[in-house]
């Protein structure tokens, strides 16, 4: 019986991972799950998820009575933790009450609500970064925010921290938490290991993210119009970041000046590179990606997709896990909260096409089901 077990566990693990491969994988047309922030009826936000095959209608996740600001779904898709009202709560997808979990204060989240891949914590924003074991619904604080006084003397001691992404040591346990950082007039990145309560940061203003990568190796990449280098560089390990060496300048590859946002793993050690393309035209907006192969140290020519200007601006989202759709915000405006919201046209990146689903016209902080 326990061989049975482990044959069916190992057939139902495979059939996840087909389900989950699509697009930049070339395996086909395969249904993905997205979630958004959209008003109900009584014009409160609150979080939606819908089946993207351009026919399914959306379903509303969360009965909040204020407007939920930040959320996050689990990585096995049966819960999705969010903050409203001042507090972060638990929302099961099949039961109807959420679970208040630990009081929030502030007002700016971001992306700001994460699980661990291992399904064991939750890190969330609450003037720094704090840590909840879902088994205890034990928190501890991890960092504090350093806030500017009124006179504006602590510039140099300005931080705001928000978690970005769990990282599993070797054991499959969680081990550290990729986290960002605001600092005067620029963000950076860090990495705060849990079992010393350390953090590393990102020293010098060269870029602002970091992506854990397939055999430890780091990508540490992200620059902007204000500051940051027009390249790409990798690191041996997330203890290393500091060292990294250059592996792209982004000069050797096209003549638009990039500003790399997003980057995301589609094959163990090849990377999509995307964000923003400026090119002799004002009137259009280019977005772009890339792929590295770190192994071979070898990158692919530049692809751009240019959609006209639109008043309000146009702003990308959050790539899709394999790298192959792309969300846009037309018409786009900023929550106070930190959240995107807009017109949302989701595009191929491979056909230049947009996808036609049931949408409202505006919508916010569109995720995806990982």
């Amino acid at each position: 019986m326990k061989r049975t077990l482990m044959i069916f566990i190992a057939l139902f693990s495979s059939l996840l991972l087909f389900i989950n491969s699509a697009g930049a994988q070339d395996m086909g047309t395969v249904n993905r799950i997205g979630y958004y922030l959209a008003a109900d009826t009584n014009g409160v936000q609150q979080v939606y998820q819908l089946l993207l095959d351009g026919q399914s209608q959306a379903r509303q996740i969360t009965s909040a009575d204020e407007d939920v600001l930040s959320y996050t779904p689990a990585f096995d898709g049966l819960s999705v933790a969010y903050i409203s009202a001042g507090y972060l709560w638990l929302q099961p997808i099949h039961t109807e009450t959420a679970e208040a979990l630990a009081p929030v204060s502030g007002t700016h989240f971001m992306n700001g609500v994460v699980f661990s891949q291992d399904g064991l914590y939750l890190a969330y924003p609450s003037e720094g970064v704090w840590l909840l074991n879902l088994s205890t619904r034990e928190t501890r604080q991890l960092l504090a925010n350093v806030p500017l006084d009124e006179s504006g003397s602590n510039m140099a001691e300005y931080r705001l921290y928000f978690p970005k992404q769990f990282v599993l040591g070797a054991d499959g346990q969680s081990e550290k938490i990729i986290v960002d950082i605001g600092v005067w007039e620029w963000n950076t990145a860090g990495v705060y290991d849990l079992m010393s309560d350390e953090l590393h940061v990102l020293q010098n203003q060269l870029h602002s993210d970091l992506l854990p990568l397939y055999g430890d190796r780091v990508l540490v990449f992200g620059n902007n119009g204000v500051s940051g280098d027009f390249s790409l560089y990798a690191a041996q390990t997330l203890d290393d970041i500091n060292n990294a060496s250059e592996v792209v300048q982004f000069a050797d590859l096209t003549d638009l000046t990039l500003f790399a946002n997003q980057a995301i793993e589609i094959h163990p050690g090849t990377v999509r590179v995307s964000g923003e393309a400026i090119g002799p035209l004002l009137d259009e907006t280019r977005f772009f990606y890339f792929d590295y192969d770190l192994m071979a140290g070898t990158a692919r020519s530049v692809n751009t997709i240019i959609i006209a200007a639109e008043v309000g601006g146009t702003f990308p989202g959050e790539l899709s896990p394999d790298g192959a759709l792309l969300p846009v915000y037309k018409a786009a405006e900023w929550h106070d909260s930190g959240s995107l919201y807009g017109q949302l046209a989701i595009i191929d990146l491979v056909s230049g096409s947009e996808m036609v689903l049931n949408l409202p016209a505006t919508i916010g902080a569109f995720r995806w089901q990982r």
